[in-house]
C-alpha cells in the first residue's frame, strides 16, 4: 500500500491512477492524517445480493456485545 500526501496525488494524478489500475492500494494524507484511502474498482462489490450475504454471514459470528461495539466503532472512523 503506498502512502502518499494530497498535493502528490495532486502532481501525479495519473501516475497514482496507474498504479491503482494495477491494484495497488493508496492512503492519502494531509498533515500527516490519513484523510482517504483510494483502492482499485472490483465489479464484485457492487452486487448487493453479496452484500447483503455478507452481513448475514457476520451476523453468525461469535462476538460479544462489547467486540461488536468496539468494531462498529472502529468502522465510523
Amino acid at each position: 500500500m503506498l502512502t502518499m500526501q494530497s498535493n502528490e496525488v495532486k502532481t501525479h494524478f495519473s501516475g497514482v491512477l496507474r498504479e491503482i489500475e494495477q491494484g495497488q492500494e493508496v492512503l492519502v494524507t494531509r498533515h500527516r492524517k490519513v484523510i482517504a484511502k483510494i483502492i482499485p474498482y472490483r465489479e464484485d462489490l457492487h452486487d448487493p445480493h453479496e452484500a447483503v450475504a455478507a452481513v448475514r454471514a457476520l451476523r453468525t459470528l461469535p462476538l460479544s456485545r462489547a467486540e461488536a461495539d468496539a468494531y462498529r466503532r472502529n468502522g465510523q472512523r
